[in-house]
């Protein structure tokens, strides 16, 4: 077995890791876990092997029932978190990653689908008792593939229904002052009610001091996109971008401007201006298993791609997971 040292990594170091990562995602970086885990204990672990390899675990360490119980995350909200390296990782690099990765008790993180290295994970955790995985996967669409060859992928619903937001004369563009953000958090707080009423009963609801902190600490690579009618928001999408990677990870749209159609030009546009920009794949994001969302992903031509929930869940914290679940029905 390779010999390794642990230590925490500075946030200079771990900030230099993500950008020379090629499969990193916006969710690995310190802006991620700064944003969603203020006051929060988060840090960066550092694997440095004895042949020169290295890599970088970010976890987030959260206390609840008044520091009675420990929830680790490799990326807060569960998103795509695990290790992030510049170096190439051969099968006991991997094996030793994953040993801390799970000696954490009740750690919870989405397996990155960007790196094949934590692909294997499904099967080096299989016949762990401690370790549970959740098939989950998201929908993503290759930019590299140019403009006609995107559009020729549309449905004939999502190209007729694009036409029909330009004839409307929806306007896309991105949010640039904090009110068009409110603006933004009130379509979305205008749709939890309808989200209640559909089969999303358990989403979370972010609070408006969230996107306030994300609006204040923006780096240029958070942008929220509008479409607007008669200066109106009528729906948003928020938008990472890291490497070659752009990913939706919160959108909301008035039920009373469905007929607009301003969800299929919107992200449309994104399409656009990420392709434009350099970004080789568009992330929708996992769709919780909401048949609508999946149908509306896919009629854009995006098709599905693996990305399990790894959890090291004790019982008792199990117990209290499914207690928490029943009451949230």
């Amino acid at each position: 077995m390779i010999g390794a040292q642990v230590q925490t990594a500075s946030r200079e170091r771990w900030l230099h890791i993500v950008k020379t990562s090629h499969y990193a995602t916006y969710f690995h970086t310190p802006y991620w876990y700064e944003l969603t885990a203020p006051g929060k204990n988060h840090t960066a672990i550092e694997v440095s092997f004895d042949d020169g390899a290295s890599a970088i675990i970010p976890i987030a360490k959260v206390m609840r029932m008044k520091g009675l119980m420990t929830d680790y995350f490799s990326s807060p909200y569960g998103n795509y978190g695990g290790w992030i390296s510049a170096s190439i990782l051969n099968e006991d690099h991997i094996k030793v990653l994953t040993d801390i990765l799970t000696s954490k008790k009740n750690l919870t993180f989405r397996i990155n689908p960007f790196d094949d290295s934590q692909t294997s994970l499904s099967t080096i955790t299989a016949s762990s008792p401690h370790v549970k995985l959740i098939n989950d996967y998201t929908h993503i669409v290759d930019l590299t593939k140019g403009d006609a060859k995107l559009h020729s992928e549309l449905s004939g619903g999502h190209r007729n229904a694009i036409n029909i937001a330009k004839r409307n004369g929806v306007i896309i563009k991105a949010a640039e002052t904090f009110d068009e953000w409110e603006r933004y958090y009130n379509v979305y707080t205008d749709s939890l009610g309808r989200w209640k009423s559909w089969e999303l009963k358990t989403r979370t609801v972010y609070p408006l001091t969230l996107f306030k902190r994300l609006y204040e600490n923006r780096t240029g690579n958070e942008t929220l996109w509008l479409a607007l009618k008669d200066e109106e928001v009528i729906a948003g999408t928020l938008l990472f971008y890291w490497g070659r990677h752009a990913v939706a990870w919160h959108g909301a749209a008035l039920a009373g401007c469905f007929d607009l159609r301003p969800n299929n030009l919107l992200y449309w546009e994104i399409f656009k201006n990420a392709q434009s920009r350099g970004y080789e794949v568009f992330d929708f994001n996992p769709s919780g298993g909401y048949s609508r969302v999946e149908s509306f992903k896919k009629h854009f031509g995006a098709v599905q791609m693996p990305a399990p929930l790894l959890q090291t869940k004790t019982p008792l914290r199990s117990l209290i997971s499914n207690l928490h679940a029943r009451r949230m029905r």
